[in-house]
């Protein structure tokens, strides 16, 4: 998970000269504060990321520019392995229930949907009024949770709700917004 912005660090097999932050880039992505160090071979850069992103196949790469002491350019196709970004915060989908209109002794499947797959999610995250909850599961790595809601007290209210809090996170350690 990469928030806000990140320190890339390259490094070279020989030290190179006069780097600028045109010639590391990430997917047409422009480093800035680019520097090196270690007498040349590492190439430090920092790398601002940006809200709503999700992206599996970014590659790193060097321009023809880049040159060693002597001074060589790298090989053209200097290109890192894929890596990735996930920016984007998980959403509740949906809350749904099976029945709605309860009475004593009935229950109903609770079923919450959300965007992405979620994990540090269970019952806790959860606030019933005037109901219980067995544990909720997911039969599908984590996008949708199913659990059995039971009444708990003779009432009669239409005003009842159900609350999905904020404290899991989605695959890439990304929270929900409050709310």
């Amino acid at each position: 998970k990469m928030k806000g912005s990140s320190t890339l660090t390259v490094n070279v097999y020989e030290s190179v000269t006069n780097v600028e932050s045109t010639e590391i880039r990430l997917d047409n992505r422009t480093l800035t504060e680019v520097r090196s160090a270690e007498r040349g071979v590492s190439v430090h850069g920092t790398y601002t990321l940006t809200d709503k992103m999700e992206e599996s196949t970014l590659v790193i790469s060097a321009t023809a520019t880049l040159t060693n002491q002597t001074p060589n350019a790298p090989i053209a196709a200097n290109i890192s392995a894929n890596y990735a970004i996930d920016t984007i915060e998980p959403l509740v989908a949906s809350v749904v229930m099976s029945a709605s209109a309860l009475k004593i002794g009935d229950t109903s499947t609770l079923t919450i949907n959300f965007s992405e797959a979620v994990t540090n999610f269970d019952n806790t995250d959860i606030t019933l009024e005037n109901a219980t909850l067995t544990a909720v599961i997911s039969a599908d790595s984590g996008v949708t949770w199913t659990g059995t809601f039971s009444l708990t007290d003779y009432i009669e209210d239409t005003t009842n709700v159900i609350r999905v809090g904020t404290t899991l996170t989605d695959l890439a350690g990304n929270a929900p917004l409050a709310g």
